[in-house]
């Protein structure tokens, strides 16, 4: 991995990491009301309603908590990552959604950040050795 792949890489960990600690924040926040016994009996009174429990709100309220959060302070991961000046609407839509994941979401997404990294670099290396004869007869 050359050393401004490193860099970037660092930087684009360090923004997940800040945005991560927000989720969690969030998804602890929601918790307590999910968790609680008045949502219980909402959500009692909603499957009765409906007949099922297809109805499951509490990814929407997440989604639409997240959101709010996101656009009232002004976040962007994107817009970091990117390096861009200025948030744009579509890009905190999408970072309240990624947030809404809470915990689960974004161990998720470092996984396949990982294996994403690691085939990048598996690919980098091919590259030099086959570009350096030298390393293909070590």
């Amino acid at each position: 991995m050359t050393e401004s792949n490193a860099i970037a890489w660092e930087a684009l960990l360090s923004t997940l990491v800040i945005f991560a600690f927000l989720a969690l924040i969030i998804e602890r926040a929601l918790y307590q009301i999910f968790d609680s016994k008045l949502w219980q009996k909402f959500e009692e009174a909603i499957n009765q309603q409906t007949g099922s429990d297809f109805l499951d709100l509490k990814p929407w309220i997440a989604a639409a908590v997240s959101i709010l959060v996101v656009i009232q302070l002004q976040l962007d991961m994107i817009a970091q990552i990117y390096q861009k000046v200025k948030p744009s609407l579509s890009t905190m839509i999408l970072t309240g959604l990624f947030i809404s994941g809470g915990s689960t979401g974004i161990y998720k997404f470092f996984k396949r950040a990982r294996k994403l990294k690691e085939a990048v670099s598996q690919e980098q290396i091919s590259k030099h050795t086959k570009s350096n004869p030298e390393l293909q007869q070590k």
